[in-house]
């Protein structure tokens, strides 16, 4: 059965410090109509127009409610590494193109000892998803476009990557409590953060 990616990730990129800050303002008032007022009518994130709040505030909204409550409560003690790593991990599990990209490209050739991206990497992988995903047929050239252009830019930002001129393969760094409130939830999202089989069942054998 043919099923469609979430695409929207392109309104905006990996934005972690916007994110933590959204996670602050949630954890204050437990509202998010009341982030809402905070970030799109009181500029909280200092965005040039309401426009750019309500689209990024939309998107980064959605991002953070896909992490389990102690995941976003792990805002507020986080380091910057693990603040750049939990803004990573909603993406990774609202954004199945991404993790998918991470899990099947970055780590396979991360454990075949090839550093490099290149861009036939993306065009096979975008390829072979065109067969059961029926939106990447569908969109414009521009659209496919900004769709690696933003994707590569948050592996940059998240530090999987050197620069997206480049694309040398960096393993991020999670640390310990990070591991375990992803092994909580669901260990698979260990691999989209370029582990190997043997280090997630260590973990989960340590953290489940």
């Amino acid at each position: 059965m043919n099923t469609t990616y979430l695409l929207s990730f392109t309104a905006a990129s990996l934005q972690y410090y916007e994110s933590e800050t959204i996670a602050t303002l949630y954890k204050e008032t437990l509202s998010w109509d009341q982030v809402a007022k905070s970030v799109i009518d009181d500029n909280a994130l200092q965005k040039k127009t309401i426009s750019t709040r309500k689209r990024e505030f939309i998107e980064l909204k959605k991002r953070l409610q896909s992490l389990t409550l102690e995941q976003l409560a792990y805002y507020a003690e986080a380091t910057s590494s693990d603040i750049k790593n939990l803004t990573m991990l909603s993406c990774f599990k609202l954004y199945a193109f991404i993790s998918d990209f991470a899990t099947e490209v970055i780590r396979n050739k991360l454990l075949l000892f090839d550093f490099k991206l290149i861009n036939s990497d993306y065009e096979a992988f975008y390829d072979s998803k065109k067969v059961a995903y029926d939106n990447l047929n569908t969109i414009s050239q521009s659209s496919q476009y900004k769709l690696k252009q933003v994707m590569f830019k948050m592996f940059e930002q998240a530090e999987f990557i050197d620069s997206v001129k480049n694309k040398n393969i960096q393993k991020p760094y999670l640390s310990e409590e990070l591991i375990k409130l992803i092994v909580q939830d669901n260990p698979k999202y260990l691999s989209s953060f370029l582990y190997s089989d043997n280090e997630i069942n260590d973990f989960i054998k340590r953290y489940k």
